[in-house]
């Protein structure tokens, strides 16, 4: 057998295989994922799995296992057994079954020595369609890499090109390092005497149109990721004024997660992000405003250099140092909200089965009040909100996230027909 192409797991891949068994109830694990909706008949179980078996060469990702914990740990081979790890089930056509469907799925925990991926075809739910339910373990895979399945088994070829990574100066290097020791400090905005955290989850999602966060962007002179990022605070302290008073008068600490992919690691089992720390605006304003400090403050997260600072600590700095630093991050008293944001590009299909919408899955291990993902998909862009039930009311805050951004939209001008 010839050695392992891949790094050893690093220590956020080992810290959420960590946070699986401190979890009390198996809604925090950290299973993320997404549901693709299709349209048309309702493909054939046998000719997907042999479509997937065909593309299992091109991602090493649904092949590979992690074995052993520690400075043992390792990406380990496996051939997958596609009876196994893709199935059909029937979803009754009632309001709310597909959802019901997939809070159950990410109950079911992974079998060990077996690559934790599965996908689960769902039909009955409409009268034209299926949904197919993709699942994986986050310390195996990252939004980034299910970006890159999904578009190897159903977009068009060929693959997209990646940009190789940025170099960083020394200059660029000081002013990251001080950005990230300046960002971890603890807040201890979300412990409560009242209201301590658990291991329970809400699985909620909300969607929107596309076009009025790009309109809202335009208007505001910032990203699209600015706008879902300020929507998404303005919704918390909204929420906040009267269920959470601490984060109504303070900034609210988010952890965003920066691709430090490089081309030759598109597919590769494990993560290749850095979650850093960025302190959004809190405090009651109007949502317009909090996108122009929002869009302020993330400057920094489009910067190729510092992308590439982060990339250096890695993969460079020692494992022991680098352990030390996710430890000091992971403890109580500095966890807080997440929010990621991934772009489809390109159109998916299966064979004539068209995907119309995707509605991504995000993970909230223990400690995490609150984890938010956002998926931009052609016209729709869908949020997944996994909140932790102890947050009293803290269920309204995806409808608060609509509302947000309706008012944020409403007053943006119109796009030039020109």
């Amino acid at each position: 057998m010839g050695l392992n192409p891949f790094p050893a797991p690093g220590p956020a891949d080992l810290v959420l295989v960590r946070a699986d068994r401190l979890a009390e109830h198996p809604d925090a694990h950290a299973t993320i994922g997404a549901v693709l909706h299709l349209t048309g008949a309702v493909p054939g179980l046998a000719g997907l799995r042999e479509h997937v078996t065909a593309h299992l060469d091109e991602l090493p990702c649904l092949t590979h296992v992690l074995t052993g914990n520690g400075p043992t740990a390792q990406w380990m081979p496996a051939d997958p057994d596609l009876t196994w790890h893709i199935r059909a089930q029937h979803v009754d056509g009632e309001p709310r079954a597909l959802e019901a469907a997939v809070r159950l799925a990410l109950r079911e925990p992974w079998p060990e020595q077996v690559p934790a991926w599965r996908m689960i075809l769902l039909h009955g739910h409409v009268p034209d369609g299926s949904a197919l339910l993709y699942l994986t373990h986050h310390a195996v895979q990252d939004g980034a890499n299910i970006g890159t399945v999904l578009d190897t088994l159903f977009g068009p070829r060929p693959l997209p090109q990646f940009p190789a990574p940025a170099r960083a100066g020394l200059r660029r290097t000081a002013r990251s390092a001080v950005s990230l020791l300046r960002h971890a400090r603890r807040h201890r905005l979300w412990q409560s005497a009242a209201h301590p955290l658990s291991s329970r989850r809400h699985l909620l999602w909300a969607q929107a149109p596309s076009a009025g966060l790009r309109a809202a962007a335009r208007a505001g002179g910032t990203s699209v990721n600015d706008v879902y990022l300020a929507t998404v605070v303005h919704a918390i302290t909204q929420w906040a004024e009267d269920a959470w008073p601490h984060a109504t008068t303070t900034t609210i600490p988010v952890m965003v997660p920066v691709n430090v992919r490089t081309p030759d690691e598109v597919a590769a089992p494990g993560n290749r992000l850095f979650l850093t720390r960025i302190d959004l605006p809190g405090g009651t304003m109007p949502v317009d405003r909090r996108l122009a400090r929002t869009a302020a403050v993330t400057s920094v997260l489009k910067s190729a250099g510092h992308k590439a600072v982060l990339r250096a600590a890695l993969t460079r700095l020692p494992r022991r140092l680098l352990q030390l630093l996710v430890d000091a991050s992971t403890v109580p008293g500095r966890l807080t909200v997440c929010a990621s944001y991934l772009v489809v590009r390109r159109p998916l299909h299966y064979g004539e089965a068209a995907v119309h919408r995707i509605d991504p899955i995000m993970c909230c291990p223990p400690g995490v009040p609150l984890a938010v993902a956002a998926t931009t998909y052609e016209d729709t862009t869908s949020v997944s909100f996994r909140i932790d039930t102890a947050l009293p009311g803290a269920d309204s805050i995806p409808e608060r996230w609509r509302r947000a951004l309706t008012e944020l939209t409403r007053s943006a001008p119109p796009p030039s027909t020109l």
